[in-house]
């Protein structure tokens, strides 16, 4: 993405690829790709997930392993959100996970919803989405807002902040957020995955033109990044959990 957005390349350049993992495929999305007109691109079993994307509507797969919602269509019915978990917590279970499991998954999903509703200043363009399959389990949550560098922006104490990347890696701080007087709210998006913390195979922020990303190792150390990357609007959080 970084090259094309560069022009560095062209879409005839690449390579054919078959979409296996949700966060990549929809990150494309996010990105403006539009999945379904790529010829390089098998969005393969995540066709009709696209589709419900693209047109925007609330979606469950017939086997309940995938489903999504717009932030706007929680704001305006509550029901939306108790349907969202209720399906999602069940894929996971059936996916392997245990049901204390499956509830850490959809606190942090919650949690990152809030968050949208508060700083993203354009909840209406939030969206959930999880993927379930055995012993896999997969979410995004994202919004087209004005992204973490102006949210942190809008306090005078981070006015000298003035990139993405060193925006992501304060924000993933304990104590830091829009609402720096407020110490009971700063909490960052870190203390999110503390339950998560023997699932998470997997996670990736993006904001701007950076993200930040932290992955298990094989000694189940975690290995973090920030690098550049094409630039996004609002904020992508994708998480990717294997069966402990």
């Amino acid at each position: 993405m970084l090259a094309l957005a560069a022009k560095n390349i062209s879409e005839a350049d690449l390579p054919s690829i078959k979409a296996a993992h949700l966060g990549p495929l929809v990150e494309l999305r996010h990105s403006g790709v539009q999945l379904q007109s790529c010829r390089w691109l098998d969005i393969g079993r995540h066709g009709q997930l696209a589709c419900a994307l693209e047109s925007g509507v609330k979606w469950f797969s017939n086997s309940g392993a995938q489903g999504c919602v717009k932030v706007s269509q929680i704001t305006a019915d509550r029901r939306f959100w108790t349907e969202f978990a209720m399906r999602g917590k069940k894929a996971a279970t059936q996916s392997g996970f245990a049901a204390d499991t499956a509830g850490q998954l959809f606190a942090a999903i919650g949690e990152l919803r809030d968050n949208i509703c508060e700083h993203s200043e354009n909840p209406a363009s939030g969206y959930l989405i999880y993927d379930a399959a055995p012993g896999h389990f997969e979410f995004v949550v994202a919004d087209s807002g004005v992204g973490v560098l102006t949210s942190l922006r809008s306090h005078h104490y981070y006015s000298h902040v003035t990139d993405a990347g060193t925006a992501l890696n304060l924000a993933l701080s304990e104590g830091v957020s829009r609402h720096h007087d407020d110490r009971g709210r700063g909490r960052g998006f870190r203390p999110i995955f503390v339950g998560l913390a023997n699932a998470s195979e997997h996670l990736r922020f993006c904001s701007g033109d950076h993200t930040r990303e932290m992955m298990r190792a094989k000694d189940r150390g975690v290995l973090s990044s920030t690098r550049q990357r094409a630039p996004l609007n609002g904020f992508f959080c994708s998480v990717r959990c294997v069966q402990a």
